[in-house]
């Protein structure tokens, strides 16, 4: 005689609606890894100093931080440096693209390619150039 209790099948079939519903919240709420870490660096920057040997140089212009490298959420890269000399009229602009991955950015213009490993902390990003510490900060 197959004897079967309904009130602990009912029970049964409750807490494993709550471990499926438990189970499906975890793993689709939001986390760091779905961002895009490109997104990170999209904007533009501009060279606010240098470091090298210990030395630290606060970039200073009469054209007030005009130079700044910008990059869009498209994946282009495009720097404009300015001149003093010259009204503080646009000089040079050139353009490229870029990927940001794994704190690695690398960047094409022409036939040309850079590598270079970046450190984001919020509205500032690091590089080292040739044993010089870039430090940029972001145009607001």
């Amino acid at each position: 005689m197959l004897f079967i209790n309904f009130k602990k099948l009912k029970e049964m079939k409750k807490l494993v609606l709550l471990f499926v519903a438990l189970f499906a919240f975890v793993f689709t709420s939001c986390s760091k890894d779905d961002e895009n870490p490109s997104d990170s660096i999209v904007g533009k920057w501009y060279l606010y100093s240098k470091t090298h040997e210990g030395k630290t140089e606060l970039k200073k212009y009469e054209c007030e931080n005009k130079d700044y490298i910008e990059f869009t959420s498209n994946g282009k890269a495009i720097s404009c440096e300015y001149e003093s000399e010259n009204n503080c009229n646009k000089e040079i602009k050139n353009e490229g693209t870029y990927v940001f991955k794994d704190d690695k950015l690398i960047i094409t213009e022409g036939k040309e390619k850079f590598t270079r490993s970046i450190t984001i902390k919020g509205d500032v990003f690091e590089t080292n150039v040739e044993g010089e510490l870039l430090t940029y900060k972001r145009l607001k």
